[in-house]
């Protein structure tokens, strides 16, 4: 009975070491796998953001035209119609 009993508690004993071995071994198999596709998709993340930024400046550039274009139109609108007004006739002054 005595020898039963150590054998019981040395495979109990194996068995929780062996589970915990393996425990660890499919954490640290999902971490690697967790990492490398971390760093593949660093590249095609970079893409999309640098893709992104360029398209911000595209349209800021594009709203900046716009908006330089819409402020000559009206500042030449103003200056024809500047042009366009009657000049004051001279009025007589009491002397």
């Amino acid at each position: 009975m005595p020898n039963s009993s150590v054998s019981l508690l040395t495979a109990i004993i194996t068995a929780v070491v062996v589970f915990l071995f393996a425990t660890a071994w499919i954490t640290a198999k999902a971490a690697r796998n967790t990492l490398l596709g971390a760093k593949a998709a660093v590249p095609p993340a970079r893409k999309v953001f640098w893709s992104t930024i360029g398209g911000v400046i595209k349209l800021g550039l594009f709203a900046a035209i716009l908006a330089i274009a819409l402020i000559a139109w009206t500042a030449r609108d103003l200056q024809r119609a500047d042009q366009q007004t009657p000049t004051p006739a001279p009025s007589a002054t009491r002397r």
